[in-house]
């Protein structure tokens, strides 16, 4: 079985929060492909957490999705103040196809046309995508769901990241389809009464009430907040 076959029974999804079927971008051919662990989000840091406790899947990942479409290089973009995950991921690397591209600490600097000129020079036109200039750009999580697919592992969990008005923010792994009301039991419950739940982040995420609501392969993580902050 191919390597886009076992993502497409794997069930792969652009894990970043776009969700496009991964197994399409393993069938194209690209010159260069990238590794977005950018993770621009304010208060989200899953990204963060899977580069440093899993760098070795990640990069494993990368080097699958780059053999696929014959890119002769990659870039892993990471925040140059994250000095622990470069080293992190640097220490498991083992060539020179792959590349660091530090990038600067603002929003939106995770997207896919800053990404793609910090790390090429390339613009993408507008409208365009990545691989109008000859890039495929891919989420560290879906790197690391590509690895796993690779192994003959299904999207069967997602790792997210809960924080705000939580007594125990953190992030962790949950089955697909764990309520909302169920993932904030797990972190000790929320220290404010009256409150919203931003899924995905602040600034790009979508504010629900809903605590029945539940994880997808694309949830990046909930928020919680005071309803009058």
């Amino acid at each position: 079985m191919s390597l886009s076959e076992k993502i497409f029974h794997a069930g792969v999804v652009g894990a970043g929060g776009a969700g496009f079927p991964t197994h399409i971008k393993t069938k194209a051919n690209t010159e260069i492909v990238l590794a977005n662990g950018a993770e621009c989000e304010p208060l989200i840091h899953k990204d963060y957490e899977l580069m440093l406790h899993f760098p070795e899947k990640i990069i494993r990942g990368l080097e699958l999705l780059r053999e696929s479409t014959s890119a002769k290089k990659a870039f892993f973009g990471i925040k140059e103040k994250n000095q622990n995950v470069i080293d992190a991921i640097t220490s498991n690397i083992s060539n020179d196809r792959i590349e660091i591209t530090k990038l600067g600490d603002f929003y939106p600097s995770g997207d896919e046309y800053e990404l793609v000129y910090e790390a090429t020079g390339r613009l993408i036109p507008p409208a365009g995508i990545p691989l109008d200039v000859g890039c495929i750009v891919n989420n560290v999580e879906t790197l690391y769901n590509i690895a796993e697919a690779e192994e003959g592992k299904p999207v069967t969990e997602k790792f997210i990241c809960v924080a705000g008005a939580v007594k125990n923010p953190s992030s962790f792994f949950v089955p697909v389809g764990t309520a909302f009301k169920d993932i904030l039991k797990h972190v000790g419950g929320i220290t404010v009464k009256d409150f919203g739940l931003f899924v995905g982040g602040v600034m790009m995420g979508d504010l629900t009430f809903n605590l029945d609501e539940v994880v997808t392969k694309t949830t990046a993580g909930i928020i919680v907040l005071p309803k009058e902050h």
